[in-house]
């Protein structure tokens, strides 16, 4: 199959998912030997542009180098070689016990493949969040379309060389483009769909899914809340948010997204938080400090900041650099507890009795994550 222009979103997706059905019905990935050798491929070409990959992050989102590694690069060839050492036996057939009445059968389960998959993956980690699941769908015998994010155009078309370099497109293929394009795959007869990203967004996948009965995944957001009652250690709960809350510059789905603490707390929070984010972020380089997406995204989280915001260091909006801000008197009616906020911005919320915090967490959507 002639592999389609990676610098435009005008493929033949029908034709795409046609050929990659008839590539899985050839029995091509059926081996585990080849899928581990297609991982074992996949893992050099990254080692290779590991230095390129670096520079494609800090290119789409200001990524500081160490966090970039950390958090894409070793995380996805962590889980490479993960699947490489493991896959022999998480294949191998697990033999279970068998009824009486269906003597002398024998019952076992086999791990199998689903067909295509669709994986579509969000802007924040456009890497490690596309491939990551890639790994695990080729690594169990699929063959995959993968639509990396369009806000991430520099590490999504190095991603898209990456891969190029590696599959088939008949086996693995990027597609590159925007929501036009996404829409157009969600109208394909699709074996597994993969989604990371918006409650909003997540719907059309599940939809899609629905449609023709085949199974979904889907990693939405949420607000991810973090508790402290009057028993913890506030000196290293308050490094861990800080440092689970700015990493990505809080663009992370299982970020805290707000702080519930005691009343009688929350002075010393606050005081202890700001101290914290001032010894990491006070110099005003960013140096450690992701930038914001885009402008609509930095707009949207600039009309998120109360007056009485603790701001450490100066915002850069040229670079889209926000400084990170603490709300102290944040409350549940305020513009930053009704949506996601995705951002270097922290609500901090007192309560007066733990029955109280869980009544006001209670009605909320479940989260990715409880701190």
């Amino acid at each position: 199959m002639k592999e389609p222009d990676r610098n435009t979103p005008d493929y033949d997706l029908a034709r795409l998912v046609e050929t990659q059905k008839a590539f899985f019905g050839s029995g091509a990935t059926s081996s585990v030997s080849f899928r581990r050798e297609k991982l074992r491929e996949l893992e050099s070409a990254i080692v290779y542009h590991g230095d390129a990959l670096l520079t494609a992050l800090s290119a789409d989102l200001g990524k500081p180098a160490l966090e970039a590694y950390l958090a894409e690069v070793h995380f996805v060839l962590s889980e490479l070689r993960l699947f490489i050492r493991k896959l022999p036996k998480w294949t191998r057939p697990k033999r279970v016990g068998n009824p009486f009445y269906f003597f002398p059968a024998r019952s076992e389960i086999r791990s199998e493949p689903f067909g295509v998959a669709m994986i579509a993956a969000p802007w924040n980690y456009p890497f490690q969040l596309s491939l990551s699941p890639l790994i695990a769908a080729v690594g169990a015998g699929n063959c995959v379309v993968l639509k990396p994010s369009e806000l991430a155009p520099a590490t999504g078309a190095l991603m898209a060389k990456i891969i190029a370099g590696v599959f088939d497109p008949a086996h693995v293929s990027v597609v590159i483009g925007g929501p036009d394009t996404a829409k157009t795959l969600l109208t394909l007869p699709f074996d597994y769909w993969f989604y990371t990203g918006s409650e909003r967004v997540g719907r059309l996948y599940a939809e899609a899914a629905a449609r023709t009965l085949v199974p979904a995944t889907l990693e939405l957001g949420g607000k991810c809340s973090a508790i402290i009652d009057e028993t913890a250690d506030l000196d290293l709960s308050v490094e861990r948010i800080v440092a689970a809350k700015f990493f990505n510059a809080g663009q992370t789905c299982i970020a805290p997204d707000f702080v519930l603490v005691p009343e009688s707390m929350r002075e010393a929070f606050i005081q202890k938080a700001t101290e914290c984010l001032g010894t990491s972020y006070s110099t005003g380089d960013w140096r450690d400090l992701a930038a914001i997406i885009n402008d609509f995204h930095y707009q949207r989280l600039q009309n998120l900041i109360t007056g009485d915001a603790i701001c450490i260091g100066q915002d850069v909006p040229s670079s889209r650099h926000l400084a990170p801000r603490l709300l102290p008197t944040a409350n549940w009616d305020d513009q930053a507890m009704k949506e996601e906020i995705f951002g270097p911005i922290l609500p901090v919320i007192g309560y007066h009795s733990f029955d109280e915090a869980l009544e006001r967490l209670s009605p909320l959507p479940a989260p990715l994550k409880l701190w």
